[in-house]
Order: structure tokens, then C-alpha cells, then sequence
């Protein structure tokens, strides 16, 4: 009886002691590509704006980069392009804006874009679902770009509103 339990020991622990079946790796890159094809498009600039905007080099350099958001191939690539992106955004915040564009409306904007790309950088870390963040950070760019057309295409000057 004990030589029956002892070799029904031996057959156990051999039978767990077998490697598990390799997993297949994880395909991460195609993951972060398939999330990152799916940005929505930006809004269009009024030729007006356009203009301002092509003179102001910082946030150029911004909107460059940002559209290599699509180009990212995996979470390192990622996390040195948002990193990339926050400094730019810093050095947006720190320089002047252009005349027009001297608001805090478009200051406030630019702090809820570098928020967007700090919750953006936290889901690369926590190697999380990208849709979210990504699709906020896009909803702010094209919130700033709606607000340099508003901008630009205000005809009120505000001695309309003290002449009451």
C-alpha cells in the first residue's frame, strides 16, 4: 500500500514538475499601432490662423510631433516621444505666444493638452489601453485649434460692449 501511495507521489509531482506550454509572446507593437491608426483627424486651421500659426516655431515643433503619434512602434518609443512632447509643451507655456493668440484661453488649453499627455504617459507606464487618453489628448488639440479659428474670425472689438 505504501509503495502504491509513494509511486502515485512520484507521478504527481513529476507530472507538475513539466514545463508549462511556451505562450506565444504578446504581439505589443501591433497592439499600440492599431490603437494609434485610429486617431481622429485634426481640425482644419483658417488660412488666417494658418498664418499665425506657421510664424510661431514652438508650437509647429508640437504639431509635428504629435502626428508622430501614429509612427509609434512600441512602449519605449512611446515614452521617449511623450516625454518629447511635454518638453515641447513647457517650452510652448514658457515663450510668447503670438498677438492674437495672447489669451488665457489658449494658455488654459495648453495646460489641459500637457494633462491629457501626463494621463497618455501614465497608461504607457501602467502598459494600459491607450484609447482613452489618446482620443482626449486629440479632443484638445483639435480644442485648441478650434480656438485659434474663434480667435482669429472675432469681429467684436470690445469698445462694442462699453458704449452702453
Amino acid at each position: 500500500m505504501t509503495k502504491i501511495v509513494i509511486l502515485g507521489m512520484c507521478l504527481i509531482l513529476a507530472g507538475s514538475c513539466k514545463s508549462p506550454d511556451q505562450k506565444e509572446p504578446q504581439d505589443e507593437p501591433s497592439m499600440i499601432e492599431a490603437e494609434l491608426q485610429a486617431l481622429p483627424d485634426l481640425v482644419p486651421l483658417s488660412p488666417q490662423a494658418q498664418e499665425i500659426v506657421n510664424a510661431w516655431p514652438e508650437y509647429t515643433s508640437l504639431e509635428n510631433r504629435l502626428a508622430a503619434l501614429r509612427d509609434v512602434k512600441n512602449w519605449e518609443e512611446m515614452e521617449l516621444l511623450l516625454e518629447e512632447l511635454d518638453q515641447i509643451c513647457k517650452q510652448v507655456e514658457e515663450n510668447a505666444f503670438p498677438q492674437p493668440f495672447e489669451k488665457p484661453s489658449v494658455r488654459s488649453r495648453i495646460k489641459v493638452l500637457r494633462t491629457y499627455l501626463g494621463k497618455l504617459e501614465a497608461a504607457n507606464y501602467y502598459r494600459l489601453d491607450y484609447q482613452e487618453p489618446i482620443s482626449e489628448l486629440m479632443d484638445a488639440i483639435n480644442a485648441i485649434r478650434q480656438q485659434f479659428n474663434v480667435i482669429v474670425n472675432n469681429n467684436l472689438t470690445p469698445d462694442v460692449f462699453e458704449n452702453n
